[in-house]
């Protein structure tokens, strides 16, 4: 399997006991549909890893120190951990809610005290961050060939956009906080005094402990390419000698009528709104017929499409479940579909090709649909069909038809024979409440 990786601009093999990581979400808010979609990204990259039989360590950070968590909880009257218990809490419903597989540890960066100072500590003492005033600073001049790498940025320019909001305890503009000296919100006792530390270190330093070397994956969101992960990277770098992840890889923006989604700008939909109104299989859908990298643009007509495609595969895996109940279907099975999953293994071992594994998903929906029209079903096409769908995290979910069931579908087939429409649409709209129909 290959994954392009954003560093190096090119293609890298995957092989196995693989180490990802993605940064997760600061809990002073719900999270909007913009924020899933790196979620959605790692979640298709491990179920397919899972589909090949190849192991993995998926790491996901919780920020519940922060700033914004520090006004959010001022404005609503209680601690910041009260307020970050409540958004990590529905942070994880909402990874529920959409079929999004739980990693395999998820840490809260308040857990990470003492390691988080430890790896300030050794970048002081290999003189590649300095004190000021209860301040620590990384020093970006020590890593000035090295730091703008990964986003493909000028070190010049970069100096030059920075200088519009100096800190004039920095000696270079671009250098960050590891450790802020602050008066406000939670802190803790540091050997620079008491602080909290700056955003940019935790993943450096989850990473660092819990993997110890270099990881197999980096997923992120496109906007977090810098300057997050590029002083990510920096830090690392610096205290281990070694590259921080092998693969970066990014998802696109996610925009709303043609406008970015961002909260500053206030045109984000929280999952939870969106969940009101819409299946979340229409979501990951609309995620997975775009390449990762691309941005989306999520208006009336992409929306359409997704609902239009989602309500295909339902009717199709509901007309199945009804007609094979009803023993209607002459059964058979050939060797089809092993080219089938071939071409479908294929794309996704290309770099997550997820739009053409949904073409080979059509494909098949078009070719059941062909033979169940004459009452023939390719059961080993079938399977097939559902298999790639788990595969992708489609979850639909099917009503079982058992014996009392089955009496309200002849019930209901019968009165429609006779004419009774009363009576059959009784008993239609009690199959559609049911999930049958």
């Amino acid at each position: 399997m290959k994954l392009f990786d954003t560093l190096s601009q090119e293609l890298h093999n995957l092989e196995s006991d693989l180490k990802i990581y993605s940064c997760g979400p600061t809990v002073y808010n719900e999270i909007h549909i913009g924020n899933t979609r790196p979620l959605f990204l790692t979640d298709t990259l491990t179920r397919f890893l899972d589909y090949l039989n190849i192991k993995y360590t998926y790491l996901l950070n919780i920020t519940d120190i922060d700033d914004k968590i520090i006004n959010r909880a001022m404005d609503e009257g209680c601690s910041e951990s009260e307020l970050a218990l409540k958004y990590s809490t529905a942070f994880f419903e909402v990874l529920k809610a959409l079929n999004i597989k739980s990693p395999t540890k998820i840490i809260p960066i308040s857990t990470k005290m003492d390691e988080m100072i430890k790896f300030i500590d050794q970048l002081v003492a290999k003189q590649v961050a300095y004190v000021v005033d209860g301040n620590v600073y990384f020093n970006i001049m020590n890593y000035s060939k090295e730091y703008g790498r990964l986003s493909k940025q000028n070190l010049e320019a970069l100096e030059v956009g920075a200088r519009k909001d100096v800190d004039t305890n920095k000696l270079n503009p671009l250098d960050f906080v590891l450790w802020k000296n602050t008066k406000k919100g939670i802190k803790w006792d540091s050997p620079w005094g008491p602080g909290r530390p700056g955003w940019h270190t935790e993943c450096a330093v989850l990473i660092a402990e819990e993997f110890q070397s270099t990881i197999d994956v980096h997923v992120g969101g496109i906007d977090l390419k810098f300057p997050h992960h590029e002083n990510e990277r920096i830090q690392f770098l610096a205290l281990k000698n070694q590259e921080l992840a092998r693969n970066w890889i990014y998802n696109g923006h996610l925009a709303l009528e043609g406008e970015k989604m961002s909260k500053s700008l206030g045109n984000t939909i929280t999952v939870t709104d969106y969940l009101k109104t819409n299946d979340p299989n229409q979501l990951r859908y609309i995620y997975l017929a775009t390449n990762y990298s691309q941005p989306i643009n999520i208006g009336t007509t992409i929306l359409k499409q997704a609902h239009d495609w989602i309500n295909k595969v339902l009717n199709l895996i509901k007309n199945v479940n009804l007609n094979t109940a009803l023993n209607k279907y002459n059964i058979f099975e050939n060797d089809q579909t092993n080219v089938l999953e071939i071409e479908f293994v294929n794309y996704m071992k290309d770099n997550l090709n997820t739009a053409m594994a949904i073409s080979t998903i059509d494909k098949i929906i078009k070719e059941i649909n062909t033979e169940i029209r004459a009452n023939n079903l390719n059961r080993g096409k079938y399977e097939l069909l559902l298999k790639m769908l788990d595969v992708l995290g489609f979850n639909f979910k099917i009503t079982p038809i058992d014996n009392n069931l089955k009496e309200i579908i002849i019930a209901w087939k019968e009165s429609l024979e006779k004419k009774d429409y009363n009576k059959a649409d009784q008993l239609r709209q009690a199959l559609i409440d049911k999930g049958v129909l």
